[in-house]
Order: structure tokens, then sequence, then C-alpha cells
């Protein structure tokens, strides 16, 4: 069952990266330091807001109609909108400056969130040692398949997120780049920033 709940976790955090994260953050004309400052600050914290109040439409804004990454996650029972929900429940943040050097910049966020780590980790290991849980987890695969599983275990990860009160703050220093006039996250900036939405988890360990 952990091997699951770790496959599961990998699902919704490559989801979560895709939506809340990989968007591009179009460059002001002129290119001046202080626009491209405001854009960067301007772009988290639509994308952030976003992510604490998600809805279908404010994704697509998001994501420029691309509901591709979303729609992946269909396929393991579970509404991506409802996930969102529920994992960005407590979620909150500041973003406490931008520094822009040439085509490169470091935008500094505190992130406050559940500690997955804990939470899934614990859910997990309940999950394991639940007879009765396995028994209908069993069944489900066997009237349904792999989706019918997924969704009994999501569910279950959705209880123990919403009865959490076990919060972390992070503070980060997100690097981007800056290409054909438009400001991404960096490879490495794009993990830091994930690690820190989700209370610090090292994704890498899965």
């Amino acid at each position: 069952m952990s091997n699951i709940m770790k496959r599961a976790t990998i699902v919704l955090a490559t989801v979560v990266m895709s939506v809340g994260l990989c968007f591009g953050l179009a460059a002001c004309g002129g290119g001046a330091a202080n626009n491209d400052e405001q854009l960067i600050k301007t772009e988290l914290d639509k994308a952030f807001s976003t992510l604490k109040n998600p809805t279908e439409e404010s994704i697509k804004e998001l994501t420029g109609d691309d509901l591709s990454s979303l729609d992946e996650i269909k396929q393991y029972g579970v509404e991506p909108v409802e996930m969102l929900k529920h994992f960005f429940s407590k979620f909150d943040y500041t973003i406490d400056g931008v520094k822009i050097d040439g085509d490169k910049a470091t935008a500094s966020v505190t992130i406050t969130n559940i500690d997955f780590e804990s939470v899934l980790n614990k859910t997990a290991a309940d999950l394991q040692n639940n007879q009765e849980f396995m028994t209908q987890a069993a069944a489900a695969y066997a009237s349904g398949g792999q989706e019918a599983m997924y969704k009994l275990i999501f569910e279950e990860m959705y209880k123990a997120i919403d009865n959490s009160n076990d919060l972390t703050t992070n503070s980060v220093d997100i690097a981007l780049e800056k290409k054909d006039g438009t400001w991404d996250f960096s490879e490495q900036g794009q993990k830091d920033l994930v690690s820190a939405m989700f209370g610090g988890f090292d994704f890498s360990s899965l």
C-alpha cells in the first residue's frame, strides 16, 4: 500500500507542477528591470491566488485553456479542481521581493501549507495497517480496476489533509530565467517552489 501511496503522491505533484508552476511570465515592453520585477510579482500573485481558490475557469485562465495535464489525473478517479481545493485549502503565501540581474531573477516567497510529508506518510501507514480498508481497496480494484482503487485512496488522503492542523512555513528563493522575452522558472527554481508549496516535501525521495 505504501508504494501505491507514493505513486499517488507523484501523480498529484506532477499535476500541481503543471498547473501552478509551468506558466510563462510574459515580459513587459521595454524590458526595464523595474517593469520585469513588477511583472513577476503580479504573475506569481495571480498563480498563488488561483491555487488558494481554484475553479475550472481560473485554472484555464492560468494555463491558457490547456487542461491536458489536469485531465491525466482523471484516470485515477480524481476530479482535478476538487483535488486542488483539498491540497491548498490551508495554503497561504507572501511575495517578499524580486531581484533582477540581467536575464536572471530571484523571487523570494514565504509559503505556508500543511506538512504533506508527515500527513501522507502517516496516512499510508494507517491505511496499510487497516485490514478493513485493505479489503475495501482490494474489492474496489477487483470491481473497478486502478481508477476505483485510487479514488478510494485519494478520498482517505483528502480526509487526512482536511483534518490536519500540522502547518509548516517555508521561505524559498526561486530562480527564474528570461528567454525570448519571457520569464520562466528555472528547472531548480521549479523544484524548490513545488517543495515549499507542499510543506517542504522532498519529492526526490519518492
